[in-house]
């Protein structure tokens, strides 16, 4: 318990949403979500010409690293909803961007393939997101990133325990 304690402790007031010195603009959540929404804003309206949307980014980005990969895992890696990766994958096959086959070793699932057409596509759809990152990125010493990522990657593994209620 007293663990627990030193580690509300550690918690700045003006980072406690229960405190009246909350500063909901200096709330690292808030931070979080405020950079990913301006690093999608000019991302969502550059890929707009290659007639995609963020879903189908989202995608083809988790497609360049793990393919194939199953429905299931695409929506995992990919934070989207199954329904959403059906839809959009649809449109991808009709586009000829990735091929879908039933898993050889179990019939109930599909796995997903990237197509050569979707690797060149995602290409081109990269370049624009690399020049974005260096955009976001720029000042910054790549001592900076790992910490960053560090700290990130350790958010999301205290946020995938068990739930506050």
């Amino acid at each position: 318990m007293k663990l627990k304690r030193e580690r509300e402790a550690m918690l700045p007031d003006k980072n406690d949403p229960a405190k009246d010195s909350f500063d909901l603009f200096s709330s690292p959540f808030y931070l979080i979500a405020h950079a990913e929404f301006k690093y999608h804003e000019d991302l969502d309206k550059a890929i707009l010409k290659f007639d995609l949307d963020r879903a189908t980014y989202r995608i083809l980005t988790v497609l360049m690293q793990k393919s194939p990969i199953n429905i299931k895992e695409l929506a995992h890696l990919s934070l989207l909803k199954r329904s959403t990766v059906s839809r959009a994958l649809t449109r991808m096959g009709r586009e000829g961007w990735v091929e879908t086959f039933l898993n050889a070793d179990d019939n109930r699932i599909t796995d997903v393939y990237l197509t050569p057409g979707g690797k060149a596509l995602s290409a081109e759809v990269m370049k624009l997101a690399s020049r974005q990152l260096q955009r976001a990125v720029a000042g910054l010493e790549a001592a900076d990133l790992d910490e960053l990522t560090r700290i990130l990657k350790r958010l999301i593994g205290n946020l995938s325990k068990l739930s506050i209620e």
